[in-house]
């Protein structure tokens, strides 16, 4: 049965990628963003987009054009993409007496998006974890850094995205990083462990999983999010995701951060309560709308090594990353057979209304002083704060 789904954060690749899938597959797609242009603004996929006000600055605003929006459309599914999820998750009490919306509530979604509390909940599973340690004050990071074991440790704030404001600091510590530390930016310290650096993502319901995809992480935008994406089997993955995501019956897409060290043992790092770039490892013949509606006998995994590519991202950082650890042959096989996220000869106009949104980005990051991965979320983001507050 095709049915009406509304997308929210049309800015992201993977947005643009759901709306394609969905598309493909016969639904009909609407796509929600507070920016004026996003990658989904043109695309043949979506049927009708809509300007809602930014989360983050008016989240009551906000959730009255969702409202608005599957009452007039008659929408019957709501899937969040990015942290506007948090927003949606504060809101849910308007918005599932209208729609399914595929979000838990704010409480159970922050026990995995707050660093801190998702290794606390790994922990009382029993399963491997880095040594971790919560840093609320200029005191905690001293006696942290005064330990001498582990002799590599990673600090990163409780709420960051793209792998921002990490340090990695080795023993014995020389200059303390001056770090912004209070009650509203509480840190973690982690031990280092070397290893294979592995992304899963997956949809599940009521702890059952629906779909799964994985990929090592190879080339990323400097020392941040991954640009390039193989997909592979991963059996102690997979066994992992379906052991955490049923002690927690958790609905949603779920996707986490691993490192795999020598002796095989698997360490989770972070987790992200929102989709991410595996998805763009599925094709349409995958069926992955299956797997949202929960209308799948077996479990949705893309084919064994499909391959994606940010391409632009490949050439501006992959490039030079190549160039510097002579890897420039693997760079070149991988640029050849990869297939760019964003262009798609039978939905072409968002490749070329990509330089719109990147100006967008840069006019949005010279105005708030800051960089353009920061203004590309500045609007949605939720560092754990009480919303409408």
């Amino acid at each position: 049965m095709n049915t009406n789904i509304l997308l929210t954060g049309g800015r992201a690749p993977v947005t643009l990628e759901l709306a394609r899938l969905f598309s493909g597959a016969g639904h009909r797609v609407f796509v929600a963003d507070s920016l004026p242009h996003h990658l989904c603004s043109y695309s043949r996929s979506v049927f009708k987009n809509f300007l809602v006000p930014p989360p983050r600055f008016d989240p009551t605003g906000f959730i009255d054009a969702l409202v608005d929006i599957i009452e007039t459309e008659k929408i019957d599914l709501l899937i969040p993409t990015c942290e506007e999820i948090f927003y949606i998750a504060h809101g849910l009490d308007r918005l599932t007496p209208l729609c399914k919306v595929l979000a838990e509530p704010l409480d159970k979604l922050d026990l995995l998006h707050n660093k801190w509390e998702f290794i606390c909940q790994v922990n009382k599973l029993g399963l491997p974890a880095p040594k971790t340690w919560l840093i609320q004050s200029d005191l905690d990071l001293r006696d942290i850094l005064a330990i001498p074991t582990p002799t590599k440790i990673v600090l990163k704030p409780v709420y960051s995205r793209f792998a921002t404001n990490v340090h990695i600091l080795d023993r014995p510590v020389g200059m303390i990083p001056a770090l912004e530390i209070n009650a509203q930016k509480t840190w973690v310290a982690q031990e280092f462990i070397a290893g294979k650096h592995y992304c899963t993502y997956s949809i599940a319901h009521q702890g059952k999983l629906t779909a799964h995809a994985v990929y090592p992480t190879t080339y990323t935008a400097d020392a941040g999010s991954c640009i390039y994406f193989e997909s592979i089997e991963h059996s102690q993955l997979l066994n992992w995701v379906e052991i955490f995501v049923l002690d927690r019956q958790f609905t949603g897409q779920i996707a986490f951060d691993f490192i795999e060290a020598e002796d095989g043992t698997l360490y989770p790092l972070e987790c992200n309560p929102r989709a991410i770039s595996a998805i763009h490892l599925f094709r349409v013949d995958d069926r992955l709308d299956r797997a949202f509606f929960n209308n799948t006998e077996r479990l949705i995994q893309p084919q064994l090594r499909q391959n994606s590519m940010l391409a632009m991202a490949m050439i501006v950082y992959g490039l030079p990353s190549a160039l510097s650890s002579q890897q420039l042959g693997d760079w070149m096989t991988k640029f050849g057979q990869g297939k760019d996220v964003i262009w798609q000869l039978a939905d072409p106009i968002p490749f070329f209304h990509l330089w719109v949104v990147l100006w967008q980005f840069w006019q949005m990051s010279r105005d708030g002083n800051i960089n353009l991965q920061q203004a590309s979320t500045r609007d949605i983001e939720w560092d754990g704060e009480e919303i409408g507050k």
